[in-house]
């Protein structure tokens, strides 16, 4: 059986199982998680592929939000995640000791970022490098020390060489939420790094700073890096791939 048979077929054998109760209560990934149990792969946010090569991933029915491509601290400077809550976060509101920074980064515009910041991905192709660009409410440029070089992309970008986004009908009982994994897309040949860069300089792709707080449990009141990463509009994923198979 080729991988795309075996990774069709998975699906098929998920979908029949009808409605699934959530294995991760509280936790906003759970629609993908509880999918990948399915899978029987590994929660990871790493550099592999989740299951047979294919990069997977899940989404509420109907949702327009932007989807996680991969997390990518940045090449530029060290501890770079922490090196941007301190700053360019705000105090929060609860735990007014800890900064937090939670912004929507493009290249094709500037994004005004707590009433006190203009903040966009500068691509810079001779330097081989993605800056994050910090000005003034005059648009002065003042820091531009943190970047993503090429290859840094490129090595986070590796995972996605195909892609299953599953599409997933939800409904809670009980207090309980559970899901029916309906519909999927096989995206199929990674066009590369190029196409990528592209998509960012033409603000297809974003990058999301996730910089918070634990609000809950054992790590309550400390911060928590939900992981900044790279994200896309399901209806532009296609334009990163050569082939998409609909599954239904």
């Amino acid at each position: 059986m080729d991988i795309e048979s075996k990774i069709i077929d998975k699906f098929n054998e998920i979908k029949k199982l009808g409605f699934v109760k959530n294995n991760r209560p509280g936790n906003d990934g759970g629609v993908g998680n509880t999918f990948e149990d399915y899978l029987e792969v590994d929660e990871n946010n790493q550099t592999e592929a989740d299951f047979e090569n294919f990069e997977v991933k899940s989404k509420r029915q109907f949702t327009k939000s932007y989807m996680s491509l991969y997390t990518k601290k940045p090449t530029h400077p060290e501890n770079g995640d922490s090196y941007m809550r301190e700053t360019f976060g705000v105090y929060d509101e609860e735990y007014p000791d800890i900064k937090v920074l939670r912004t929507s980064i493009y290249a094709h515009r500037w994004s005004l970022v707590y009433k006190k910041l203009n903040i966009k991905l500068n691509v810079d192709r001779d330097a081989k490098r993605i800056v994050f660009c910090v000005a003034d409410l005059d648009f002065n440029v003042i820091n531009e020390e943190i970047y993503w070089s090429f290859d840094d992309i490129y090595a986070g970008a590796k995972k996605l060489n195909d892609l299953f986004v599953v599409n997933a009908e939800t409904k809670t009982l009980d207090g309980e939420e559970y899901y029916f994994y309906k519909d999927a897309l096989v995206y199929i040949g990674f066009k590369g790094i190029d196409k990528f860069i592209e998509l960012i300089e033409k603000g297809k792709v974003r990058y999301d700073n996730r910089l918070g707080i634990y609000r809950t449990g054992t790590k309550k009141g400390s911060p928590h890096n939900h992981g900044g990463g790279f994200r896309i509009s399901p209806k532009d994923i296609h334009e990163l791939y050569n082939n998409c198979i609909a599954l239904n």
